[in-house]
C-alpha cells in the first residue's frame, strides 16, 4: 500500500525552533492539523524514538512525522473515469481536465465531476482519497487542475496560490483584435445582481481582480491571447475580457451570442509554474491545446488567409 504521502521528514537546522510543537508551527502546520496529529492517530519520531509536542530538539535531529489517516468525505462518491495525469508525487496531483465536466459536485450528487473521478483514481492506487482541490476550472474551461494529496500539502499550496510561486497561464480565443496588444486588466469583480451565477465589473462592491494579457496571434476578426491570473475570482478571465470588449469565442453566457464554431468558451489553462512547497523544485507543467480549440484556430487562420 502506497502511504508515502503520510510521512514527512525534516532535519533540524540552526534557525529552526527547538521544541517540536513550535517547529511544526514554523513549518506551517495549522492548529487543526496539530490537533489531528495529536488526537487522531498521528505520530512524531525524533531520531527514531516516538516523542510528544513538548520534546526539546537540537541541531541535526531527524524528525519523522506520520500524519493521521484522513477520513474521506461521503459527499464525493468515487466514479470511474479517465484521469489525464500531468504530474504526480506524494504531495500533489496535477491533471488535464477536459471541457464539459465540472471541478466539484454541486448539491446534486449524481453528476460526474473531476473530484469524483480523481477520488476513484486515488482509491485504485490505495492512496488517501480525501479530495483537496487547490485550483478549480469552470465546467467548460479545459486544462490544468491541481489537487493536494493531504491537508498539510493543501495548506502549503494555499499559502502560495496567488503569489509568484504559483503562476497560472491560460490561452483564450477572443472576438476582435485587442488594443493595446498586451496589458493589465485591473477591474473589480462582483456578483451580478441579475443572476447570482454570473459575475460583473462592480466598482462599489467588487473584489480587486487583475489579469495580464498578451496577444499571441491575430486573425481577421479574432485574437489568440495568453493570460496570466494575478488573482483568482470566479469567471475572472471571462468577465475581464468581456469588459474590455473582447469576449471569449463560444462563451454565450458573457458574449450573449451562440457561435457555431465553438460549443464552449475557448479557454484553456495550458501552463502552471509552481515552486513545489515541499521539495522547492520549480515545476513547469503544460497541457496541449485541446482538439476543439486547435480546430477553431485553423478555422480562424483560414478566414485570415481567405
Amino acid at each position: 500500500m502506497n502511504q508515502n504521502n503520510r510521512f514527512l521528514k525534516f532535519t533540524i537546522g540552526d534557525d529552526d525552533k527547538k521544541i517540536v510543537r513550535k517547529f511544526l508551527v514554523q513549518r506551517k502546520f495549522s492548529s487543526s492539523q496539530l490537533h489531528n496529529l495529536k488526537n487522531k492517530g498521528g505520530q512524531i519520531f525524533v531520531n527514531h524514538k516516538q516523542r510528544h509536542f513538548n520534546y526539546p530538539l537540537k541541531k541535526g535531529d531527524q524528525i519523522l512525522i506520520v500524519l493521521n489517516t484522513e477520513e474521506p468525505s461521503d459527499l464525493i462518491e468515487p466514479m470511474p473515469g479517465k484521469v489525464d495525469v500531468v504530474f504526480e508525487d506524494d504531495y500533489l496531483l496535477v491533471v488535464n481536465k477536459p471541457p464539459g465536466i465540472a471541478s466539484l459536485p454541486a448539491k446534486a450528487k449524481d453528476s460526474k465531476t473531476m473530484a469524483n473521478v480523481v477520488k476513484s483514481y486515488l482509491i485504485d492506487k490505495k492512496e488517501n482519497s480525501s479530495i483537496h482541490l487547490v485550483t478549480r476550472l469552470d465546467r467548460n474551461t479545459s486544462g490544468l487542475m491541481v489537487f493536494a494529496k493531504t491537508s498539510y500539502a493543501h495548506s502549503l499550496l494555499d499559502r502560495i496560490l496567488h503569489t509568484e510561486d504559483f503562476k497560472k497561464f491560460y490561452l483564450a480565443m477572443v472576438y476582435g483584435q485587442v488594443s493595446p496588444e498586451k496589458g493589465l486588466i485591473d477591474l473589480p469583480i462582483g456578483i451580478d445582481p441579475k443572476a447570482f451565477y454570473m459575475r460583473n465589473i462592480d466598482h462599489d462592491l467588487g473584489k480587486p481582480s487583475q489579469t495580464l494579457y498578451e496577444t499571441v496571434e491575430k486573425f481577421d476578426d479574432a485574437s489568440l491571447l495568453k493570460l496570466k491570473l494575478l488573482t483568482g475570482r470566479t469567471h475572472q478571465i471571462r468577465v475581464h475580457l468581456t469588459a474590455i470588449g473582447h469576449p471569449i469565442i463560444g462563451d454565450d453566457m458573457y458574449s450573449k451570442k451562440i457561435d457555431p464554431r465553438m460549443d464552449r468558451q475557448a479557454l484553456h489553462c495550458y501552463c502552471l509554474e509552481i515552486v513545489h512547497p515541499v521539495t522547492k523544485k520549480l515545476l513547469k507543467l503544460t497541457a496541449p491545446l485541446p482538439k476543439d480549440m486547435v480546430m477553431l484556430k485553423s478555422v480562424l487562420r483560414g478566414e485570415k488567409n481567405g
